[in-house]
């Protein structure tokens, strides 16, 4: 009875404290700007595309996954920012304004971290789903057509672990330096020079090059009805989905080990 009693206020305070970061975020100035720069990024694709003798196939494979999916997977997108303006503040702010210690003395690190944490992956599955959707009632506007369901599920999946990854890259600087400026800094610089890296040979830093290999194993399974397995497309799978919970868990156990006082 005594443990049922304990249980109730400590399930409570979860879920005050899941819908009190998760409205923080949804409703901030932040993500109204994070919906405006998709926007703007999603117009200026637009403007490139040719809508002229466009049907279901032409839609599927070069508007959507090509032109759409490859391209932002592929080269420089604004959008892979979205998570570092979302996150990049998500546990080093509460250092910087000094409320850290009455936070992860009321409940356990990890419980917190994983509400903070399931809190941001909603928010960019939100933001994605707006993105993606806004899409999809243009298309209809533009050819009367829709993109074929599995294929528009699997781009939106790709793209979603990918900005996943850099959720829980910025989640684990700024869980780890505590510091806002290197929050916001160091994803940033990695972002920028990632597109780099595999002139100088250094392609295995970069998680875009893992995002490329797995795009195009799905367009030969999707496209051309080919499973076309190898040792490196088994590697790159395995790195582009289990490297954000590698991630995520690292953070987890470091964040556990430090000392979090506040001077």
């Amino acid at each position: 009875m005594k443990r049922e009693n304990k249980i109730k206020p400590s399930l409570f305070y979860e879920r005050h404290l899941f819908s009190f970061y998760l409205k923080h975020k949804i409703l901030s100035i932040k993500f109204a700007v994070c919906i405006m720069l998709s926007l703007l990024i999603l117009f200026d694709i637009f403007n490139t595309f040719n809508f002229e003798y466009v049907n279901s196939q032409i839609l599927d494979e070069t508007l959507y996954w090509n032109e759409f999916i490859v391209r932002f997977s592929i080269g420089f997108s604004f959008l892979r920012f979205i998570p570092v303006i979302i996150t990049g503040d998500i546990i080093s702010g509460e250092f910087s304004n000094k409320s850290a210690m009455i936070i992860y003395a009321t409940e356990s690190r990890n419980k917190i971290l994983a509400i903070k944490l399931l809190c941001m992956v909603i928010s960019i599955f939100l933001l994605m789903l707006f993105y993606f959707l806004t899409f999809l009632i243009i298309i209809f506007n533009k050819t009367d057509l829709l993109v074929s369901i599995h294929i528009f599920l699997m781009g939106f999946l790709i793209i979603l672990i990918q900005l996943i990854f850099y959720v829980s890259l910025t989640f684990m600087i700024s869980a780890l330096t505590r510091n806002v400026v290197l929050s916001f800094i160091l994803p940033v610089f990695y972002i920028i020079i990632e597109t780099f890296l595999e002139g100088f040979d250094l392609s295995l830093f970069s998680y875009s090059s893992y995002t490329v290999k797995v795009i195009y194993f799905f367009e030969n399974l999707i496209f051309h009805e080919q499973i076309i397995f190898s040792s490196v497309t088994i590697i790159c799978i395995i790195t582009f989905f289990g490297l954000p919970i590698l991630i995520m868990l690292i953070t987890f156990y470091t964040f556990k080990q430090l000392d979090i006082r506040i001077d």
